[in-house]
């Protein structure tokens, strides 16, 4: 019998004993709760799931010290005794999963699936405690009218550490009522904002066009001001949310607005803080620096452009070429490296904080020549942190469908394909290392994984190149031959998709065809992985020997 003790009623610590029971139930352990105000040593194996505050308020004989950062967790081995110690509430939730993950073997790889696969640990330390490497990680949904599948991201990130999923304003008012009450019984937050200006000047009956609300941050005073109420009074409905991060229009900033254009936007952030400040709410504001429509005078500060004391900072270089650590030589990257530190400087000179925002899972940005990037991810991840940036959150975006797209494009299972980069940075901004991620995920192909595992990282090295296109061919992509009218690049594309059919060539992909002929609506969900695996590279090949042929007959 384990008995599972808990100090407070707190709703993520209340979910916490209920998963913990679960699980235990499920790996055949029998476990009863019991809520306590102090602690009392009993005959039962006892696991007890308490914060650290409270944990050092106990009288309890040869207490060990325990030392947490945000989110961290400890668990504890005293006598017949385990603690889960969580440095908040929802850490203690991160600690029962660490927990039967290492002491029951459950795995959560795969989205929507559960599984006890791995030995347990027989012997367990006395003290084993995991402080996350950055304090922000989680995704950024932009896109993606899909409660279902928002839940079952929350679920799995929690599960594996995520602790912030960010919404624009309009997908949030579409998904809130269901995807609210998952994450308010995690302890996990909300950030509302993106491109979401239009859909906030549509709430105060204003009607603009897009080009129009780049002038918004510069002009009418009055209207911020209704913008900003609205902010209020959406925040005030939802407890789950704690920041907001409104972005300006994706329209790129004329060189001679620039510099008036970032000043006055980041005053609207500020003012929208010290709206919030006096209404009584705890939500943060932060604004973005990223280069719309290649305009650099969004990312690069110039000298009339102040790093503000008030507000957060978030990080966004669109166009990196994801063959090519954040520290190369291309002279873009450079420009964006300095940028980087320059607000990374500034913000911790100013008691601020600076969040990069990655492209890992952006089937728009890495288009349907989407690269596995475990190598890119965990050295950015090192990069990031050797800079001192507060987090980094992952972006998820669907392919692109054309109104031309073929069968098979609308069926690619983009959330499967996805999810393998979202794990690897999921794992690596906890300090796992890349070696143990890998090991890890690829698990789940049994006996095919040392095949799986070679042909995902050598298709990094010769897909990931294709996003050094992205800038000069913008705003077209690789994967969009009929929008591109400069033929300069177009030898060395197709040099880079042939090298993509000639790996492909020499594979049977049989099976996947007939596979692909009887499928059901839901592919993720009804094949293996390795089957889907193969799907992936099948794909890979038809779109590249696809659009090989359409460059070549420009």
């Amino acid at each position: 019998m384990n008995l599972i003790t808990y100090f407070s009623k707190q709703e993520p610590i209340l979910f916490a004993v209920e998963e913990l029971k679960r699980l235990l139930e499920k790996a055949g352990i029998e476990g009863s709760l019991k809520l306590v105000e102090c602690f009392k040593d009993s005959d039962d194996h006892q696991i007890l799931l308490i914060t650290r505050e409270r944990y050092e308020s106990l009288s309890i004989d040869s207490k060990l010290p325990v030392v947490l950062s945000l989110d961290g967790y400890s668990i504890v081995k005293q006598g017949t005794n385990t603690w889960i110690i969580g440095e908040e509430p929802r850490s203690v939730l991160y600690g029962i999963y660490k927990y039967c993950e290492m002491y029951l073997g459950y795995r959560w790889t795969q989205l929507d699936q559960e599984e006890i696969v791995a030995a347990p640990l027989q012997e367990q330390e006395e003290l084993s405690t995991f402080n996350p490497t950055f304090e922000r990680r989680g995704n950024i949904i932009e896109t993606i009218d899909d409660s279902t599948f928002i839940n079952s991201l929350i679920d799995w990130g929690v599960k594996n550490g995520h602790n912030e999923y960010f919404f624009t304003f309009f997908l949030w008012e579409k998904v809130k009522r269901y995807v609210a009450p998952t994450l308010k019984k995690r302890g996990v937050k909300v950030t509302l904002g993106g491109h979401s200006l239009q859909f906030l000047l549509n709430e105060i009956g204003i009607q603009s066009a897009k080009q129009e609300n780049i002038q918004f941050f510069t002009r009418d005073k009055e209207i911020q001001e209704k913008v900003i109420q609205k902010i209020v009074a959406i925040c005030k409905e939802n407890e789950v949310i704690s920041r907001i991060s409104l972005w300006p229009e994706d329209v790129g900033i004329g060189e001679k607005n620039a510099s008036d254009f970032m000043s006055n936007y980041i005053l609207f952030t500020e003012n929208l803080n010290k709206s919030l400040k006096s209404s009584g709410q705890q939500v943060e504001v932060e604004h973005i620096v990223y280069n719309a429509g290649l305009s650099w005078n969004m990312l690069e500060r110039d000298n009339n452009t102040n790093i503000s004391s008030e507000v957060d900072i978030l990080f966004a270089y669109w166009g990196r070429n994801y063959a090519e650590s954040i520290e190369s030589q291309e002279i873009n990257q450079q420009r964006a490296s300095h940028a980087l530190k320059d607000w990374n400087a500034g913000a911790t000179q100013n008691g601020r904080n600076l969040t990069v925002l990655e492209y890992y899972s952006d089937h728009f940005m890495l288009s349907e020549l989407f690269p596995p990037l475990a190598k890119r991810i965990d050295e950015d991840v090192r990069d990031y942190r050797r800079q001192n940036v507060t987090g980094i959150l992952n972006l998820i975006v669907p392919p692109h469908v054309k109104d031309h797209s073929r069968e098979l494009d609308k069926s690619y299972p983009w959330k499967w394909v996805q999810h393998f980069n979202n794990y690897i940075y999921t794992k690596l901004v906890w300090g796992q290392s890349l070696s143990a991620s890998l090991e890890q995920y690829f698990q789940i192909y049994a006996s095919d994984s040392t095949q799986i595992k070679e042909a995902f990282l050598f298709l990094e090295e010769i897909i990931s190149p294709h996003t050094k296109w992205n800038v000069p061919l913008f705003p077209a992509r690789v994967v969009d031959p009929e929008k591109v009218t400069d033929m300069t690049e177009r030898q060395d594309v197709a040099n880079c998709l042939n090298e993509i059919g000639k790996f492909f060539g020499q594979w049977d992909f049989e099976e996947t065809e007939r596979l692909l002929s009887t499928q059901s609506k839901d592919i993720s969900q009804s094949y293996t992985p390795t089957e889907l695996a193969n799907v992936y590279f099948y794909f890979l090949k038809t779109v590249a020997e696809r659009n090989l042929k359409e460059w070549n007959e420009k």
